[in-house]
């Protein structure tokens, strides 16, 4: 394969849901490594997509894969990221969010990376009933979002008085799946729609985290954004940074979506009533998270095209159906 005029791009934490996803689609544009402390996600069979094996805590191992590789690119996305884990996990929080975004930045300036893609999360904002914009006021206000603030404040720090180039993009909910042969596998399962999709195909509980937020419903509102178009809008920012120095944009649908509405919809689709448990809230959970993403339609030339419950819902169907005829088996995390 001819990679002569193809971008080298690093992405960290690469064997997780959006690094593979992205890997895949961007396969023959650009000259792809996905780092990891993990080894190479099993659904990245193409030999053309390397794998790097390291903990971007250790400085010294995590310096000599960029000096081999000399990326041009670097798509940051290696992170702890679970709300359900955040009580039991925080120093990997601290540990794996702030210590080795640190390294990634010294080593990005230090190897002179021309484009540095960061991703941020939505709970850096402080909990708004309006939709969020990317001038509103930060302040996390459970220790994931926070240590993406401290990151947030050390790229932008750093890298604006260096030569490197940034983005860094606010997800929302990112959920389905690419195509019927990549999506997400978290073991265990915590996100919302694949355990929805999943107990509704088992005839298992479905757990909703609180009944009393102050929405129409009583369940969180939330802002779920397609997988298709994540990849699309990380690669929109690559191209951003040919004209621009840095940007901060929102990468969501724009649209609010209760927990209760996903649920239902889902149960319609498949034709099945669901069996519904209403445990307590979880801690730092807002009653709504939902984005504006004027800013990037604007200046990425970003619109979400996939991002509508239905698409997200189908694909989504389609992904499990994948994984149940290879005999792919994950837990579901249902405390």
């Amino acid at each position: 394969m001819n990679l002569k005029n193809k971008n080298t791009i690093l992405i960290t934490g690469g064997s997780g849901f959006i690094g593979s996803s992205f890997s895949k689609f961007f396969k023959k544009k650009y000259d792809i490594y996905t780092l990891d402390k993990k080894k190479k996600n099993q659904f990245l069979k193409d030999t053309y997509i390397q794998h790097v094996k390291c903990d971007l805590c250790n400085y010294e191992k995590l310096e000599k894969k960029i000096r081999d590789i000399r990326p041009s690119i670097i798509i940051h996305l290696a992170a702890q990221s679970t709300i359900d884990f955040i009580e039991t996990k925080e120093k990997d929080y601290l540990r794996d969010n702030i210590f080795a975004t640190e390294n990634i930045v010294k080593l990005s300036i230090k190897y002179n990376i021309k484009k540095f893609i960061f991703s941020s999360t939505a709970a850096v904002y402080k909990a708004n009933k309006n939709k969020l914009s990317e001038a509103d006021k930060i302040l996390p206000n459970n220790i994931y979002g926070k240590t993406k603030k401290i990151n947030e404040n050390f790229i932008i720090k750093h890298l604006s008085n260096s030569k490197v180039k940034f983005c860094i993009l606010r997800f929302f909910n990112v959920c389905s799946s690419l195509d019927k042969t990549i999506g997400e596998f978290h073991n265990p399962e915590t996100h919302l729609i694949p355990k929805v999709i999943h107990a509704l195909n088992k005839n298992k509980k479905i757990y909703i985290y609180g009944n009393n937020f102050k929405t129409s419903d009583g369940t969180c509102l939330r802002d779920y954004i397609h997988i298709k178009d994540i990849v699309i809008g990380i690669n929109k920012s690559i191209s951003y940074l040919n004209k621009k120095k840095f940007g901060v944009f929102n990468l969501g649908s724009g649209q609010a979506i209760s927990v209760k509405e996903i649920v239902m919809y889902a149960s319609n689709m498949i034709k099945k009533k669901p069996k519904i448990s209403i445990k307590n809230n979880r801690k730092g959970d807002n009653d709504k998270l939902v984005c504006k993403i004027l800013k990037a339609k604007r200046k990425l030339r970003w619109f979400p095209k996939y991002s509508n419950i239905k698409s997200i819902v189908k694909d989504e169907i389609s992904w499990q159906t994948y994984l149940e005829r290879k005999k792919l088996q994950r837990s579901f995390h249902n405390k």
